[in-house]
């Protein structure tokens, strides 16, 4: 963070570093931030509960944000940018409009209403602006504003390697996703080069679903891993992969990060979400979309290069395109970041 005193407060789930990327792109804009968990805790139990029942994790979480709340007040606070929500109630919001009642407070939600707590679409009333990753709720919720998400830029910036992997996935093995994979692996034509990570964060899931899960009374364990990958190595695997999977949860319809991330490194996409089809980024020869099982996937899909989507469209799910939408101000224009490139 600058030495400056932050104007932006962003309230955000510890996913991957995202929230700190998009601290780090503001900065760049010249905009001061300072970052906060959307949750009081990371722990399994902590999870689960807020999104189960909030009401039973809430007098730790209301605490939790008065802290926050205590920590920026000595800040001149002009933008509040909350992403998720996951643990931060009505009350919590509108305390901390009280406590900036200069700052403009927008939300986006990077995840569809069925998969959070049960209280987040109260939460839109006390925002200026909403959006939301998943055009259903989009289309079900006019509060909402429909943007999808982004890629950082490191994925337009891989090096150009051979391409020894003509179908790459890594990922969280939540909902059906090993199921899918499996189908898909079958369906392949012969010859496709196939890498994939599938990554557990807890062996007591792992063995869970080994007990409970038919779809993995097959599995083995060394198709899986416990360890998170270091980004570098996943960056160097796409860099050599022609093609990426796709596999989002069957109660989402928004476009995962994964998705954007193939814009921005010019790879092809076989993904099992239809609005995939729907979006600007869509073109046959690129992007392949399949049946969560009876699949079928032609080799001409792989006999044919990436076709480009164009500077406009790059630009518009980068994650800069994603501020200037979300945040647009005075503060966060192409031209003062242009400025501040200079200026570096």
């Amino acid at each position: 963070m600058s030495a400056q005193s932050p104007s932006c407060l962003i309230i955000a789930p510890d996913f991957f570093g995202y929230a700190k990327e998009i601290q780090a792109c503001l900065a760049r804009r010249g905009v001061s931030a300072i970052w906060f968990d959307d949750r009081p805790a990371n722990d399994t139990l902590t999870k689960i509960l807020i999104r189960i029942s909030p009401s039973l994790q809430s007098g730790k979480a209301e605490r939790y944000f008065d802290d926050v709340i205590r920590q920026v007040a000595q800040h001149s606070i002009t933008e509040v940018l909350v992403i998720k929500g996951q643990a931060l109630s009505c009350a919590a919001i509108q305390r901390m409009k009280a406590a900036f009642p200069q700052a403009r407070f927008t939300l986006y939600f990077w995840d569809s209403y069925k998969n959070m707590s049960s209280d987040s679409p109260g939460k839109v009333q006390f925002f200026d602006r909403a959006f939301t990753f998943d055009p259903v709720d989009a289309e079900n919720d006019p509060r909402l504003e429909y943007r999808p998400l982004f890629y950082l830029d490191e994925y337009a910036r891989l090096p150009a390697v051979e391409k020894d992997i003509d179908l790459f996935f890594f990922g969280t093995v939540h909902s059906d996703r090993y199921k899918v994979m499996t189908h898909l692996e079958r369906a392949l034509p012969p010859g496709v080069r196939v890498k994939k990570i599938l990554y557990f964060n807890s062996r007591l899931v792992y063995w869970a679903r080994r007990v409970f899960d038919p779809s993995f009374w097959g599995a083995k364990k060394s198709e899986f891993v416990f360890k998170p990958v270091a980004k570098a190595e996943l960056r160097a695997l796409l860099a050599r992969s022609r093609a990426v999977i796709d596999i989002e949860r069957p109660i989402q319809s928004g476009l995962t990060m994964r998705t954007l991330e193939t814009v921005g490194a010019h790879k092809k996409l076989i993904t099992t979400n239809p609005f995939a089809q729907r979006a600007d980024i869509y073109r046959p020869s690129n992007v392949l979309v399949i049946e969560r099982a009876g699949m079928k996937v032609s080799k001409e899909f792989f006999d044919t290069e990436f076709e480009p989507l164009g500077e406009k469209i790059e630009q518009k799910y980068s994650l800069d395109g994603w501020l200037d939408e979300v945040l647009p101000s005075s503060c966060t224009t192409v031209m003062q970041r242009g400025d501040a490139a200079s200026a570096a």
